[in-house]
């Protein structure tokens, strides 16, 4: 009987613990601005930044690993990119932009990344190297989500929670980190891939792209075949490529690039024959134009959608 009074008690300090992990949001990272970020429902593509640095509470510590997080439910899918450290100075870019006056570091990395795959970085999840090494001493079984509801490890929840508030920034909210750990729990291990980015394939990047995109489309967006026109009214050059090149690699029908006819818009827009379309939601997403307007008549009639890029739409491109 006293055994299992024991057991009880630690089976709900265990789920107490969990409980608090997934109701109370982490810290964010200092200076992180992730432009346009919205609370991931599910059911989307969701590109997660998880970037693991040596020391948490340093000012400018190098990166040990970056990878993208790829969740994509309209594949049933979720798919590990890890980017080479080597390349350019993705080792030092982090502690570089902290040093910078925003001392943004973890958005200095996103724009890097959004820039380097093409693709669109909605969150980030900041972790100390020495977090990870704890992490695995207190979970030493576990090699994903499913491995870690056991009674046995929920009894270790409350060294988790210890470790994890130490180690870990992140702007997912609450409700995101439930998401994304039950969605990766019932991922099938077949619809699980890791891909390593060779620093060759990152000069390359029609090539890229082309390895890239089967596991990044949004399956919906093909199936709705929307054309789509990008237009630039920011007054940033090269912000309609850039912009189309995470559009196409989502499955989008780019047809046209160009500037608007103005160069100094501050918040942009969607163009769009009519309301209702997932691609519209999407896009409305991913670039933060969340009005929209009827199509006039000339180059704006010739596509289903026309995004209009302003300043507060804008990102950096590397």
């Amino acid at each position: 009987m006293a055994l299992i009074v024991v057991a009880s008690v630690l089976l709900v300090l265990g789920v107490w613990n969990l409980w608090k992990f997934f109701t109370e949001p982490f810290k964010t990272a200092a200076g992180a601005t992730f432009q346009n970020s919205y609370a991931w429902d599910g059911t989307t593509p969701f590109n997660l930044l998880v970037l693991e640095v040596v020391g948490i509470d340093e000012i400018a510590p190098p990166t040990v690993g970056l990878t993208i997080l790829a969740l994509n439910p309209t594949q049933e899918s979720a798919t590990f990119v890890r980017l080479p450290l080597e390349y350019q100075n993705l080792k030092d870019l982090y502690g570089l932009g902290n040093l910078s006056v925003q001392r943004d570091g973890v958005g200095k990395v996103g724009n890097a990344v959004r820039s380097l795959l093409g693709i669109s970085v909605d969150d980030y999840i900041l972790i100390d190297h020495q977090g990870v090494v704890q992490l695995r001493e207190i979970f030493p079984e576990v090699r994903g989500p499913r491995d870690l509801l056991t009674f046995k490890n929920i009894l270790r929840f409350p060294d988790f929670w210890r470790v994890a508030r130490g180690s870990v920034q992140t702007n997912l909210r609450a409700l995101e980190i439930a998401r994304a750990f039950f969605y990766l729990a019932r991922v099938r291990s077949d619809k699980v891939f890791q891909l390593d980015v060779e620093a060759g394939l990152l000069a390359d990047l029609p090539g890229l792209d082309r390895r890239l995109e089967p596991f990044f489309r949004d399956e919906r967006m093909m199936a709705e075949h929307l054309k789509i026109q990008i237009l630039n009214g920011s007054g940033r050059p090269g912000l309609a490529a850039a912009t189309a090149r995470i559009v196409r690699n989502l499955g989008g029908e780019v047809i046209r690039t160009d500037n608007y006819e103005r160069q100094d818009l501050e918040k942009g827009y969607l163009l769009l024959d009519s309301s209702g379309s997932y691609t519209a939601s999407r896009l409305a997403q991913i670039f933060g134009v969340s009005d929209s307007r009827p199509p006039r008549s000339g180059s704006e009639s010739r596509a289903d959608i026309t995004i209009v890029l302003g300043a507060q739409n804008s990102f950096e491109i590397e």
